[in-house]
Order: structure tokens, then sequence, then C-alpha cells
């Protein structure tokens, strides 16, 4: 289906009058982020760590939280922390597990090994257990017996099983970001910015970006009331906990704006230069060694990028095809050895996952095939797909068919358990919570959710679920479509765009990379590459003012069908061809060279 191209709406002449300095592709980009008045403009273009983080004692519950904390640290009680098998809930385990180590450490005056008995961690088995507080943990619970258990990126739709906790006689604190339900959990505390009667000024944290918070505030308790002890802390020790939270932020896909893009920005910086193990290990096999090779002019830089493609596939790998357990030893390892094996480990299972991600997909898209009209909402139930797999399968398919998807796994005891993505136009977790009395147990966010279910409920709740997006969405939200920043003419490709452009990074969701379009470039050469011949590779002509001819070199990944057949025609791209492009603008560095390349989004025949 040919996509809908929807350029943005010029901003208005107001805008311009107020900020005359910026050039008209600057302000039109930051006219798209919301970002219209000179204090975000400044905080965005320069995030500030001391003057643009939020007081972490703005939460609602954290003065309790914190207070509960070092009760336990200072009693020499048993604390669990209870994590997530996502990288953000894997990051966020390690966030807390490393303060709460130190701050034990400090406190007590006893070695770091020491201090790690008196800690104790659980993430659940994706596989076998599912999302959030599981009945197998509780009873893995009240063996170990913890005095205290705080949460990670979960537990706040948990309410049975903190009512069952509580019964152990132990106390729940709940740090989570996901949505709130009406109905929340009896815990000790509730940290979670998105309860509507806390006052916290940033709503979009990631999981990691919660648990941090919590480090913030122990930190700053710890400074304030054990000034001696806060001398004995690792120099630096908050800031060194950044390149965990620019992982799980950026995995997570939370808004890169605001308190999240401050956070990335120096998480990146402290990425680059991380003392962990674990993390140069994982560098290592996904084949970013930065600055190892003398012949390199100069190191590369990670971005949020290497982040989004390459890190955050291969510790994610390890909660979908096996147990999160690697993923966060990895980040917690302190030994080369077992760093190198764990990260081999997930480079392998990260492998397997693609091979497998891609069955599961072709056999989705041969049922959909067989569909007259595909429903509005999709969802798809197999008794033998893995249960890892199923939301990173969702989303794909979602992206694919513009419409949302449910991916559902049926087990031997007839529970369907999976994870669903959405379209912009559909609320996905307001729309299953309309179902919660067929459910057993979901929670998610807008546009990403999970849930499980009885066998025998999945009819009525694929009914109640069609019938909600046949009223919320048109034929028209259906269309794929790609949002466009600006038309740009052609002559203003250059160097100096491209510097304006890398002002904007790190960029993510709400900060997505700038999208062109410019009209009537002539296809001067065309052809396919990779080893499916999936992409595509081209350079693209016009003919300036001044009769000189300017050259695009352009790759397309995933467009290489261009070749064959174009919408407008049975045929496909040639030479010659008069052609509008979107595209995004790039380098591409090969042998110390360096050339402005175009990332082709999209192609269509001139009119």
């Amino acid at each position: 289906m040919q996509k809908r191209w929807l350029v943005n709406k010029k901003y208005p002449k107001s805008f311009e009058k107020k900020f005359p300095e910026l050039s008209p592709i600057v302000l039109q980009l930051l006219w798209d982020r919301g970002l219209r008045d000179q204090t975000v403009i400044d905080e965005f273009f320069n995030p500030d760590y001391e003057s643009d983080l939020h007081d972490p004692y703005l939460m609602k519950d954290m003065e309790k939280a914190i207070a509960r904390i070092f009760s336990a640290l200072e009693g020499d009680e048993k604390i669990l922390v209870y994590g997530d098998y996502d990288v953000d809930g894997v990051t966020s385990s390690a966030v807390l597990t490393d303060t709460l180590c130190e701050l034990k450490r400090v406190l007590s005056g006893i070695s770091g090994k020491k201090a790690k008995e008196f800690l104790d961690i659980y993430i659940p088995d994706r596989e076998k257990e599912g999302y959030g507080i599981t009945e197998k943990a509780i009873l893995e619970i009240a063996k170990r017996k913890p005095n205290l258990i705080i949460t990670v990126d979960c537990g706040v739709s948990n309410v049975e099983s903190v009512d069952a906790i509580n019964e152990l006689g132990i106390e729940v604190i709940v740090t989570d970001h996901h949505h709130v339900p009406e109905k929340r959990p009896e815990a000790y505390a509730i940290i979670n910015p998105k309860q509507p009667d806390c006052k916290y000024p940033f709503k979009s944290l990631a999981g990691v970006g919660v648990a941090f918070k919590l480090a913030q505030g122990l930190l700053v308790h710890l400074q304030k009331n054990y000034p001696e002890k806060f001398e004995k802390m690792k120099p630096g020790f908050e800031k060194w906990l950044l390149d965990l939270v620019a992982l799980g932020t950026v995995a997570d896909c939370v808004d890169l704006l605001g308190e999240n893009r401050t956070l990335t920005q120096y998480g990146l910086l402290v990425l680059n230069k991380t003392q962990r193990v674990g993390i140069k290990k994982l560098l290592g096999v996904a084949g970013l060694e930065t600055g190892k090779s003398e012949s390199r002019a100069k190191r590369q830089l990670l971005d949020a990028g290497h982040i989004a493609f390459n890190l955050a596939p291969r510790l994610n790998a390890a909660g979908r095809m096996d147990h999160a357990n690697a993923a966060y030893k990895l980040l917690m390892s302190e030994n080369n050895v077992e760093a190198q094996e764990l990260a081999e480990k997930l480079e392998k299972s990260n492998q397997t996952r693609q091979k497998l991600t891609e069955k599961m997909m072709a056999e989705v898209r041969v049922r959909l095939d067989k569909k007259k009209v595909l429903p509005k909402i999709v969802i798809e139930k197999g008794t033998d797909w893995k249960v890892g797999l199923v939301g990173l399968v969702a989303g794909k398919l979602t992206e694919e068919y513009c419409r949302p998807f449910l991916i559902l796994n049926e087990n031997e005891d007839g529970v369907c358990g999976g994870s669903g993505r959405s379209i912009p136009a559909f609320n996905l977790i307001e729309a299953i919570e309309k179902c919660k009395d067929l459910l057993t147990q979901f929670g998610g966010h807008s546009q990403a959710a999970g849930l499980k279910l009885k066998k025998n409920s999945l009819k009525k709740f694929e009914k109640m679920m069609n019938g909600i997006a046949e009223e919320i969405l048109t034929e028209n939200d259906l269309i794929p479509s790609i949002e466009i920043d600006a038309e740009i003419a052609s002559e203003k490709i250059d160097w100096e765009l491209l510097d304006s452009l890398e002002k904007f990074g790190p960029f993510g969701f709400a900060n997505r990379k700038p999208t062109f379009l410019v009209k009537n470039l002539e296809v001067e050469e065309i052809k396919t590459v990779g080893s499916d011949k999936n992409h595509l590779k081209a350079c693209f002509t016009t003919i300036l003012k001044n009769e000189e001819i300017k050259y695009f070199p352009a790759i397309g990944f995933r467009l290489g069908h261009m070749l064959d057949h174009m919408p407008e025609r049975e045929t496909g791209l040639r030479w010659g061809d008069k052609v509008d492009v979107v595209f995004q603008l790039e380098v591409n560095e090969w042998n110390g060279n360096r050339e402005l390349q175009m990332n082709v989004v999209d192609v269509k025949l001139c009119q």
C-alpha cells in the first residue's frame, strides 16, 4: 500500500518573530516537537544535570519509602529487589541493587562483598511466569524470607499479589512507571509519577528513571543525615549509574524530551567511558569496540541509535529466549571471563531470536492472507509460539499492517498470554482495561501492553476489543503514513544543515530523527544491495540555478522491492525517473572518507 505523506504545518509567523536568530528548519523542528518558549528550548539544546533534574522528593511517597529503606539498611534487614525481564527492568534492578549495596557498605562499615549478603534479586521468568509479581514468585519469596521488597518497573497493577505478600508479614515498596489502574495495591509506598495525586512535574520517566530518582533520594538523605558516611561513597557514584539509565530509557521507547533527554544525554557520556566490564564486553560482541583501532581518525561515539539497534536487542534476548538473569549478571559482573561468556551467550540468543521472530511473523502473515478483510485490531493465538517474542512480533506486524496487533500464546493449562502493540490513534491499555473482567492479568502503556486470560474468555475478549476498535478507529487511521517535518529545497541539503540537525540528538520517541521531503530529483544510479538484495542503493541528481549538477548518494533500507515495482506503475524505479524523496540526512563514513547521504524513507514518482 502506498503511504500517505503528511508534511507538518509550518510554524506561525509569531514564532519566527519570537526567535529571529534561528533558521527556518530549526524553527520548524522546534515547533513540531512542542518546544515553543525560551526556557524549554534552552533546556533542550543545553541539558544541565544540576538544574534540569527535578527534586526526587516531589514524588508521592518518596520520603516515606526512603525512611523505610534506611531503617532496613541500618537494622540489617534483608531487602529483595523485584525486577522485570526487559532492558528497562534489568537496568532498573542494577541501578537499585548497586545503590543499596553501596549504601549498606558505607552505613555499616563493611566490604561490598559483605554488603551484598543483605540484598537479594528476583526477576520472573518471561516464559513460565509472565509480567509482574507472579504466584511462583510469591512462593519463592516466602522461602527467601526478605523483610522488605522493592519492585522496579512493575507492581502498580499487582493488587492481589501485594496483598499476598503483606499476609506473609513482608512490606512492599512499589516503584513503577506504567499506567496506574483505578485500584492501587496496598503497598507500604508507591513511587510512580503517573499517579493522579503525585505532584512530580515530569510524568514520562522510564522504570529505570523512577529507580534512579529513588537512588537520588537515598543519596540526598545520606548526605544530609550522615555527611561523614557520604564522604566514604565511591567518587561520582550517582553519575556512574547513568550508563544504565540511558540504556533502559532508550530501550523502553519513552519520550526523549524533558528529564528523559537530560538523563539520556549525560548517560551517553558515561556510556562512552563506562567502567562496567559487562557493558564493555557487550559492546565487543556487538562490533562497537570504539577507539581500539589506531587507524581510526577519531573515536566513534555511541549514541541512542547504538542502544536501540545494537545493545538493547542483545540485552532483551536474555529474557526473550531464556532468562533475564543473564542480562542482569552481565551488567553487574566484575569479572572479565564471566562477562565475556555472558556477552557471547546473549549474542547467540539474539541470533536465534531473529530467526524465530521471522518464522512467527511468516506464520501470522499466512493466516492474514487468508482473511478477506482484516479487522481493525488483529488478535492471533498460537500454541507453540515463544512468549518472549510475541511483543516483538506484534510490534513488527503493527508497523507492517498499520493497525493494532495482539499476539498470544496458549499454554498447556489453557491460559493465553501475550503482548500487543498499537498505532497512535488507539490507546491499547485503555481498551484492554475495559475488558479487565475477562482478564487474569494486564498492564502496560497506550502503545504497548501485556495480558493473560483463560482460553474460554478469548472469544468474548476478541469481540469486545473489535467493538472498541470499530468505535475508535477510522479507515484513515489504518493507512500507513509518514510524518514529514518540512519540504526542503535541494540546494539546502548540505553540511550546514547536518550541523543544525545533530544538535537535536539524542533521537528517540517524541524526538525522532528529522525527516524531509525533497521534490523533483532524477535517478542517476540505482541497484539493490545486501545479502538478500532487499536494500536500495541510489544516487539522485538535480540541476541547481547556476547550472551545476548536485549529486545525492542514497541508501534505502528494506526498499529493494522498488527496483521491481512501484505503486504508480507496474515496473520499478529506473535510471532517468523523476522522483520525490522522503529522507533523513546522515553521514556515510568509509576508509577515512565522509560524505552526506540520504537515508531514504520513501520514494514516489513525480506526477
